[in-house]
């Protein structure tokens, strides 16, 4: 296949238009290497990291495998790199809605809640590296080694600040207090043990509803009585979360 041309934006996939670009980015036709990741994401979203194809991403875009080498060094190179992009953006999405919800305590920590149920659900496939990467673990090496540290910072930043909801909802107003990972405010939340309970409660909560409804769990997927309740069921149950804090 010849090389293309750096201002070529067709592709053979007529559905890579600039609408499906702008579900990713502020970019209608963004850098070609930002292309390749933007469609790994969404096939391994779909498929899960072992069934991922690398060739599929090519033939959709119109490229040859070598631009993967040449651009990432390998597959394994490629999907750590999304894992740890999308991981970032994932996080980020979380403190966009609080940020867009109503300003006060039960509504922001609820929009956190209902953003992590809904962002799952669009990870589909890449659950699987990032909650059990010993099924993938050499994408798993790759991503500890090159973006562990940037991973871990997000984690605790989204840590940190689900502390400072919970404060938030405890007494009853907006505290407006900026979210960082700053030593001090880790020793803060840390020396606060019933909050750090708290904290871990929620989260491991909000995580368990969250892959349920992504729809990974197998024994219970497509039963009738219990997708025909789906909605109901998951407000009733971050209501009662809400109601414990």
């Amino acid at each position: 296949m010849a090389r293309r041309k750096l201002t070529d934006t067709s592709h053979p996939d007529s559905s890579l238009t600039a609408g499906f670009w702008l579900t990713f980015s502020d970019a209608p036709q963004p850098p070609m290497r930002d292309k390749i990741i933007f469609l790994t994401f969404d096939e391994v979203a779909k498929v899960g990291p072992g069934l991922f194809n690398v060739s599929s991403v090519c033939d959709r875009l119109g490229i040859t495998l070598p631009m993967i080498n040449h651009y990432f060094g390998s597959r394994d190179e490629l999907l750590a790199e999304t894992a740890s992009v999308f991981y970032a953006r994932y996080i980020g999405q979380l403190w966009e809605a609080v940020e867009c919800a109503p300003r006060d305590p039960r509504s922001r920590i609820e929009a956190w809640m209902r953003r992590q149920i809904e962002g799952t659900k669009e990870l589909g496939g890449w659950g699987g590296i990032y909650n059990y990467p010993v099924a993938m673990a050499d994408v798993a090496q790759i991503l500890e080694r090159k973006y562990g540290d940037m991973m871990r910072e997000r984690f605790e930043f989204n840590l940190m600040g689900l502390g400072l909801l919970i404060r938030d909802v405890r007494a009853g107003k907006v505290s407006g207090e900026a979210v960082d990972v700053s030593p001090e405010l880790r020793k803060d939340l840390l020396a606060d043990e019933e909050l750090l309970m708290s904290v871990s409660a929620v989260s491991w909560a909000t995580l368990g509803v969250s892959v349920w409804n992504s729809g990974r769990h197998l024994p219970s997927a497509g039963i009738a009585d219990v997708d025909a309740r789906r909605d109901a069921l998951i407000d009733a149950y971050v209501n009662r979360i809400l109601d414990t804090i």
